[in-house]
């Protein structure tokens, strides 16, 4: 199972905060998708349900926002059967 993510940082976040945030997802195995700006995948264990990746990113954005002082997101998430392709 895999999720897209995509994030919309309120334009008055520094780029401290962005390199925050980054590094965060980051760490928790998000990938940056390199062809289209703050737009990011996951996958995730066949035995996690949607809900469960859903709750999971919701908790994954929610913290890096926490670290890096951002208090002004949006944020979709699809989840998928198929790795997000690029192009």
């Amino acid at each position: 199972m895999y999720a897209m993510l995509s994030l919309d940082l309120d334009r008055l976040t520094t780029s401290d905060q962005r390199k925050i945030f980054y590094e965060h997802l980051k760490n928790e195995k998000w990938v940056k998708i390199s062809k289209v700006t703050t737009t990011w995948r996951a996958s995730f264990e066949a035995s996690v349900t949607e809900a469960g990746a859903i709750q999971t990113t919701k908790n994954d954005v929610a913290m890096a926002a926490k670290k890096a002082g951002v208090t002004s997101y949006d944020a979709i998430v699809h989840i998928g059967a198929n790795e997000p392709a690029a192009f």
